[in-house]
């Protein structure tokens, strides 16, 4: 008996058989806008370079590019459809571009590789002896040397006599522990 697993992610192939007759306003309106936004794109560049709005053949090729870019991320729409909704949007493109201007193209975003945090690591150092400070509580933090850290009131040196703790608040509806400080009576 062979166990098969299901199929999350479908290929465009598959797409294209399950939903032949699929228009452009079947789309979800993240896709629309991402395909709207490449088609004004399109349009603007081809403005810049040639003066004029594009003809019946310039819009096939636009078209065609903006489709390829469509297939590239597994969007099944058919062609004609793409093609419909491209030059029903042209005469908007261009009094949108008649009464603003060519829009300045945004700076490349730069990503900057983020680092990986792991759960647990605390994220205080000690600012006596350069140290990882230890999580007691959350919103509480120790470091050997005698330093503390709580949350609302910063950085302090501990004394013999804290003794740290949890107290139970209600805040709103829910219950929550929050850690505080109690000082021992001296005998």
């Amino acid at each position: 008996m062979k166990h098969f697993m299901k199929v999350n992610h479908h290929s465009l192939a598959y797409k294209m058989q399950a939903k032949p007759n699929k228009t452009y306003k079947d789309l979800r309106q993240k896709q629309k806008a991402k395909i709207s936004e490449w088609m004004f794109r399109a349009v603007c560049e081809h403005y810049q370079e040639h003066g004029e709005m594009p003809g019946d053949e310039a819009a096939e090729k636009i078209t065609a590019r903006i489709y390829d870019k469509i297939k590239s991320l597994a969007i099944w729409v058919p062609y004609d459809e793409v093609h419909r909704a491209f030059l029903s949007k042209l005469p908007r493109y261009e009094t949108r571009i008649q009464e603003h201007g060519i829009p300045e193209a945004p700076p490349p975003k730069k990503k900057t590789p983020a680092t990986p945090r792991k759960k647990g690591r605390s994220n205080k150092i000690c600012p006596n002896c350069g140290r990882k400070m230890k999580q007691q509580f959350i919103g509480l933090q120790h470091c050997r040397c005698g330093m503390s850290w709580k949350k609302g009131e910063g950085f302090f040196e501990r004394s013999p006599d804290m003794v740290f703790a949890l107290q139970r608040r209600k805040v709103g509806k829910k219950i929550k522990q929050c850690p505080v400080i109690r000082y021992r009576e001296s005998e």
